[in-house]
């Protein structure tokens, strides 16, 4: 996937255009909006890389299923009427639930527009029963409770039935929603108002992404304006994950504590919503969800990455690991102890992260991976391994996005451009610099030239401190 994405009055971002290729380079000083940009890109491809369609479709199904099979058991000597008409309905249940499932999982966006008729069909019959129901049980005090519940249902069924005919309005809904929460909960602010520019006199940040369309947010407010088509391909991405400081990893087990109760307590999830921010990025979060999934294998580029895994193994002289109960932990080749990832270098763990992923099938052909300065505790000689396995990567079908200011990191990505012909440098790189004060630069150059560029900009500090020293 080759694209571009404008970005205006964002944080430090001014104006920026910023290219996408299979290995995307975001690079320029201290506090240029590197960081920024890269989590606001994350943040919008891993929203709209959910299917909303199937889990709101599910949602609503089980919400019906669940009304209606608790009130029909919860009644007493029910007539034998009711029985057959709750006995035929539960079988309905049963077919709609498979073809919810046999039409819209793994189907993408216009293919579930297109292929509805199939729910909807089976959705009448559902609700002509349920009314057939309701005048059962209707007027009659024994069933009371009982009639409630269907009422409710036949509610939920009217929401099902739009939901499947208009499948937009719930994409827009859940986009709306989902992205500003998002958003607040990456970058760590309250107000989406935050997150604007300073610098700028404009009321609105912008975000126009070549071929899917445009974000607007002004205040409070998102406003979106995408293509069907583009959603679709976005929502083909098999994972997008966003990787950052192996400091959160070391803290794995106290923030995942922090996570159950605010998921487990109501109140207490309220409390942090409105009140206080946890410090805690949503994307940590939303990466050790996936390490918790059972993913399999496509087999499809497995011996390929298998090569890549060996080779951070070898590099590292062990792996990373999960136990049975959620521990991750260093398995050293020297010993047969399992070390604890505390007691590890954090370069072992910020290498060795790619290597887990890789091994729980999170990334594969096909996803999206986006890394925040990825040179962080590595020794130089690790940090051409960490860049060379990127660019593995990247070869087999899975997306690279890297924010650096590494000098060393730039020269390794320049080796590997040399050993490539003009053609495959432009088509598989981009190189993107920005000015300290969030503006794209060299935006007409070549790859091989912006990262020349780009070397300048970094390497003018020691440049300076030598010259201040004298000769």
């Amino acid at each position: 996937m080759k694209f571009s994405v404008e970005v205006k009055n964002f944080g430090k971002i001014k104006d920026a255009r910023v290219n996408l290729a299979p290995f995307t380079v975001i690079s320029g000083t201290n506090s240029s909006g590197k960081s920024f940009l890269s989590r606001a890109l994350y943040t919008f491809f891993s929203t709209i890389n959910k299917d909303y369609v199937t889990l709101e479709a599910r949602k609503l199904f089980s919400s019906i299923f669940s009304l209606l099979r608790f009130g029909f058991h919860t009644t007493k000597n029910p007539s034998a009427r009711i029985v057959e008409v709750y006995e035929e309905l539960e079988s309905v249940l049963f077919q709609l639930d498979n073809t919810i499932n046999a039409t819209l999982d793994g189907a993408n966006f216009l293919e579930q527009h297109a292929n509805n008729l199939n729910i909807a069909g089976k959705l009448e019959l559902v609700e002509d029963l349920v009314q057939t129901l309701q005048l059962e049980i209707d007027n009659k005090k024994k069933y009371q409770e009982f009639y409630e519940r269907v009422t409710l249902s036949l509610r939920q069924i009217k929401s099902l039935k739009e939901a499947i005919k208009n499948p937009v309005r719930i994409l827009v809904r859940k986009l709306d929603e989902e992205f500003k929460n998002n958003l607040k909960e990456n970058f760590q602010v309250l107000s989406l108002a935050d997150l604007k520019s300073n610098n700028s006199n404009q009321e609105k940040i912008e975000f126009n992404i070549d071929g899917l369309g445009e974000i607007k947010i002004e205040k409070e407010a998102i406003d979106f304006n995408l293509s069907t088509n583009a959603i679709s391909e976005f929502q083909e991405l098999r994972n997008v994950v966003f990787v950052e400081s192996p400091i959160y990893w070391k803290l794995r087990k106290p923030l995942m504590e922090i996570q159950k109760r605010s998921r487990s307590n109501s109140i207490f999830a309220f409390y942090k919503q409105n009140s206080e921010l946890t410090g805690v990025p949503k994307y940590f979060y939303d990466l050790m969800d996936l390490l918790n999934l059972d993913i399999k294998s496509d087999n499809e580029g497995d011996e390929f990455l298998n090569k890549v895994l060996n080779k951070i193994n070898n590099t590292l002289s062990g792996e990373l690991d999960i136990s049975d109960n959620g521990e991750i932990y260093f398995k050293d080749k020297n010993c047969s102890k399992n070390i604890n990832l505390n007691l590890t270098a954090t370069g072992v763990a910020n290498l060795g992260i790619i290597g887990l992923l890789l091994k729980k099938n999170v990334i594969g052909k096909g996803s999206y991976v986006f890394i925040d300065e990825p040179e962080v505790n590595l020794h130089p000689a690790w940090q051409q391994i960490m860049i060379e396995t990127l660019y593995e990567l990247s070869r087999n079908g899975i997306s690279v996005v890297i924010a650096t200011h590494s000098i060393d990191m730039i020269k390794y990505i320049e080796n590997i451009m040399d050993k490539l012909d003009y053609n495959e440098v432009n088509e598989h790189f981009a190189i993107n610099r920005l000015s300290n004060d969030g503006i794209s630069i060299s935006d007409e150059l070549d790859p091989r030239e912006s990262l020349l560029s780009i070397k300048d900009d970094l390497g003018k500090p020691f440049y300076d401190l030598v010259l201040s020293q004298g000769w």
